[in-house]
């Protein structure tokens, strides 16, 4: 089964998607309703027992708006939110704005994704955590969770897992965000990595789409004397070295650490060769901007025409047709083509995202998730289809991005989720941390030395490597 439903479109502005969840049928509101009874009065009864309330109807349910499918709490519950902004998650946060009556408040904070995660895990590891709920990938919600910082879902999920459809969301999808046996995420968002680029520009240069790093790299010195970026992709940030790296040796074949023991893999001539790739991306292709620009950045840069080609993440499709940020010039030229490879699997990795609430939060834990499923339901993950690819099972969205082909080509021949074995978070913490000293001289495998080096010696004295 595909990690991913194909679909997304238009702006990414918060404005627009709240006249989208405006404009939604009243299908929601019906199933709210049905959602709020089951909740306060339980299983539906007989026949007899439904004439019955018929004769003397029950008293409404207060629900915390006309559109949130949760009742309203007796007392206020203020939620701060922590995430980084891209067009599907601008709607799930609409989506939760509409649970923002009676006593529910949401304060809702974007930042660039690296400030973003740099923020929450300093906010989590304080102890006394000032978000209540905070949004990520599984990759980052995995990390969080093998370091303690967050709640375990798994009696919550258990407790609404019928009443809010749950197992419409695929296994495979849990298990990215689940350590150990425990849950920490609800998957709201399938996401992976393929190729933008500039049709126009690439046909007035006399250039064709890369299938191979190798082929992307070779074209950098044409793009460059055109007057434009080479081949771009975002590498500011120790984890985003660590998953373009992966995505480059993945493509090999090569898992960087072995799944059952721990036991390292990168330091070999396909490591090497993966480092290498993306340091002479960096010095053929990009140059300093590479190591600079967020992933806010670099779709901004597609959307002004600096950037010709690139790889990007499949949820800022949405964001090429947007008429308010996009350049006239620019405008439905961006098109999309599957992911690179230096192999025989395409370097595209499977994500979700979704919201997570921290184990040691103020706010009563099932308020939140209460929330958190409202935003996630069948009928707000069809929203935001329009947007991104969602993870429910037969939702999707007829103004679905126009990128549906080169993301399921992606998906299905890519090379799939990140490792999960418990010293997999050390792994990527050093192997980021030393892969970014590329853009200040370090050679490829001196880089990937220090970073065996110090995975093997940090995953020791943790006692995770057999």
């Amino acid at each position: 089964m595909s990690l991913v439903t194909l679909m997304a479109t238009l702006s990414h502005k918060y404005q627009r998607g709240q006249e989208i969840m405006k404009s939604k049928n009243s299908t929601k509101k019906v199933l709210a309703l049905i959602a709020a009874c089951a909740l306060v009065f339980g299983a539906c009864g007989s026949e007899d027992e439904a004439a019955e309330v018929t004769e003397a109807p029950a008293p409404e349910v207060a629900l915390a708006s006309e559109e949130c499918a949760i009742p309203v709490s007796e007392e206020a519950v203020s939620v701060d939110v922590m995430g980084w902004e891209f067009p599907i998650i601008t709607q799930y946060a609409a989506e939760l704005k509409e649970c923002e009556a009676a006593n529910y408040t949401f304060n809702i904070q974007f930042l660039d994704s690296a400030e973003a995660q740099n923020q929450i895990n300093l906010d989590l590891a304080t102890g006394t955590p000032s978000f209540e709920m905070v949004q990520g990938s599984n990759q980052f919600i995995v990390e969080l969770a093998q370091k303690g910082l967050l709640l375990p879902l798994n009696d919550l999920i258990d407790k609404y897992r019928d009443q809010y459809g749950l197992d419409k969301i695929p296994q495979g999808m849990w298990d990215l965000v689940t350590v150990d046996g425990n849950i920490y995420s609800v998957p709201m968002v399938a996401n992976t990595q393929h190729v933008f680029y500039n049709e126009e520009i690439l046909t007035k240069l006399g250039l064709t789409v890369p299938t191979t790093y190798e082929e992307a790299i070779a074209m950098c010195p044409k793009l460059i004397e055109g007057k434009y970026a080479g081949f771009q992709m975002m590498l500011s940030a120790d984890w985003a070295w660590q998953i373009e790296y992966d995505n480059v040796l993945g493509s090999m074949g090569v898992k960087p650490i072995d799944n059952t023991t721990g036991q390292p893999n990168f330091n070999s001539a396909e490591g090497v060769k993966a480092a290498q790739i993306l340091a002479d991306l960096a010095s053929k292709c990009g140059g300093k901007t590479m190591g600079t620009y967020s992933t806010d950045d670099v779709q901004n840069a597609f959307q002004t025409g600096e950037y010709a080609i690139g790889h990007l993440w499949a949820s800022r499709a949405a964001s090429m047709d947007n008429a308010e940020a996009t350049k006239a010039e620019v405008l439905g030229k961006i098109q999309f083509a599957p992911a690179l490879t230096a192999g025989t699997i395409l370097g595209a990795p499977a994500y979700v995202d979704g919201y997570a609430i921290p184990a040691k939060g103020t706010v009563d834990a099932e308020k939140i998730f209460l929330a958190i499923l409202a935003a996630s339901d069948d009928e707000s993950q069809a929203a935001a289809a329009k947007f991104g690819g969602v993870t429910r099972d037969g939702v999707s969205n007829p103004e679905g991005p126009r990128n549906g082909a080169a993301l399921s080509v992606s998906t299905s021949k890519g090379r799939g989720p990140d490792q999960t074995h418990p010293a997999a978070g050390i792994y990527r913490a050093e192997i980021g941390k030393a892969l970014i000293k590329i853009l200040d001289g370090v050679s490829a495998a001196d880089a990937i030395a220090a970073a065996e080096a110090a995975y093997i010696k940090e995953a020791t004295a943790q006692k995770l490597l057999s």
